[in-house]
């Protein structure tokens, strides 16, 4: 096992630095990925405090990450028939978690909105992960959060970079012809 003590690591006799590098990743991976039984009940609390089944809680994030959706695409999205997908809708809706509104271009075209109540989800799963984080935090000493702080804001550099390299650059928006 590595020896970590504060900020600095030591590499241990005739380790190379290549694995010595993936030592630390996997550790690193560990850490960052350890969800204990009791992070789970906190989150599963959340989600009950809805009355939110992970189905529920993917269409919300679903729509959450790409708007309101065509209740075809939301069915695709989610890998189940367009019947299966309605009824699901229609459970959610009597628990006024989405709506449903047709489409201004289309009539033809139902698409699934979420509601102010099912935005709230997310907003009270990130309220309680903050709060408990906050607690955390708060067992640090201040060296151990401005480590901590340069190594997230290095995480989400690199996220960034690895993303922007797997999507590729946002495309422009469509310019205007100019009047000539």
């Amino acid at each position: 096992m590595r020896n970590i003590s504060g900020t600095q690591s030591t590499q241990e006799p005739g380790e190379t630095a290549d694995a010595s590098r993936q030592a630390l990743e996997r550790e690193l991976l560990e850490e960052m990925t350890g969800w204990s039984p009791r992070d789970r009940e906190g989150a599963f609390k959340t989600w009950h405090r809805h009355s939110l089944s992970l189905v529920h809680l993917n269409v919300l994030t679903a729509l959450e990450a790409e708007g309101p959706l065509a209740m075809k695409r939301l069915a695709e999205a989610m890998d189940v028939s367009d019947a299966s997908a309605t009824g699901i809708v229609d459970r959610m809706e009597k628990r006024g978690l989405v709506e449903r509104r047709h489409d201004t271009e289309d009539r033809r075209v139902v698409r699934v909105y979420p509601t102010p109540a099912g935005e709230q989800v997310f907003s009270d799963m990130a309220a309680h992960r903050r709060g408990m984080l906050s607690k955390v935090l708060a067992e640090l000493k201040e060296e151990e959060m401005e480590a901590l702080l340069i190594g997230m804001r290095a995480i989400h550099a690199a996220r960034r970079r690895v993303m922007g390299s797997i999507c590729g650059p946002p495309s422009a928006p469509p310019t205007e012809p100019t009047a000539g």
